[in-house]
């Protein structure tokens, strides 16, 4: 069994921050580790809950924590999936020193203001956290075979959760009003939420609201 402080390793900021290095890596220079650093501080800012619970600066903290740790071999025994993890990222440098080079790009980045979606377009891990209630429903759409449009498969998901629906409506209804306001037009809508919602386009996204306000007026109100 997975001990309480081994979560450390394997979850959270500092689990997060090695895999888009990984990934970068992956991406043999189609990625910039510098931009998927300030996406992840784009997505923690722009949530009230993210930020009070592990703020940007928390994450690079624990970086240079396990970096200490490292350098003393203190550590102790870590899961081995923070091992692979930190081997894979660290290409062959020292751990330890990878582990503070980084904090201290998380850092030096955090400084500034967040990018603007023109600027830096969410890519599908960024848009799929920001909005992990509409891109869900791409399976539900999937899945429903009988629907011919969105609003078909929003009545469908309804008729089979209500009366205990609402609390699932809530959080798709504040992510589409966001989409809309943040992504108005259909071209900024597909260079930030694809893949990660491939349905999603402002009529799709308001003819969800009109299903779901239209249910709320007849059998909630």
């Amino acid at each position: 069994m997975q001990s309480y402080t081994a979560a450390l390793f394997t979850g959270g900021p500092v689990a997060h921050l090695l895999d888009l290095a990984i990934r970068v890596q992956a991406s043999q220079g189609a990625l910039s580790l510098d931009d998927e650093i300030r996406r992840y501080a784009r997505l923690v800012a722009a949530s009230r809950t993210a930020d009070q619970n592990c703020p940007v600066r928390t994450g690079a903290a624990l970086l240079d924590f396990l970096g200490d740790l490292l350098e003393r071999k203190a550590l102790g025994d870590v899961p081995q999936e923070f091992t692979e993890k930190l081997s894979a990222a660290s290409e062959g440098t020292d751990p330890a020193e990878y582990l503070h080079t980084l904090a201290g790009i998380v850092r030096i980045l955090d400084r500034d203001l967040p990018p603007e979606y023109g600027e830096l377009p969410m890519n599908s891990w960024e848009a799929g956290l920001a909005f992990p209630h509409l891109a869900r429903f791409t399976a539900q759409l999937t899945d429903d075979l009988e629907s011919a449009t969105v609003a078909d498969a929003v009545r469908a998901y309804i008729a089979a959760e209500h009366p205990f629906c609402s609390d699932s409506l809530a959080p798709w209804v504040a992510e589409a009003h966001r989409a809309l306001v943040l992504f108005p037009d259909a071209a900024a809508q597909r260079e930030n939420l694809l893949p990660a919602i491939p349905w999603s386009s402002p009529d799709a996204l308001r003819e969800l609201l009109g299903a779901v306000d239209d249910h709320m007026r007849r059998e909630h109100s």
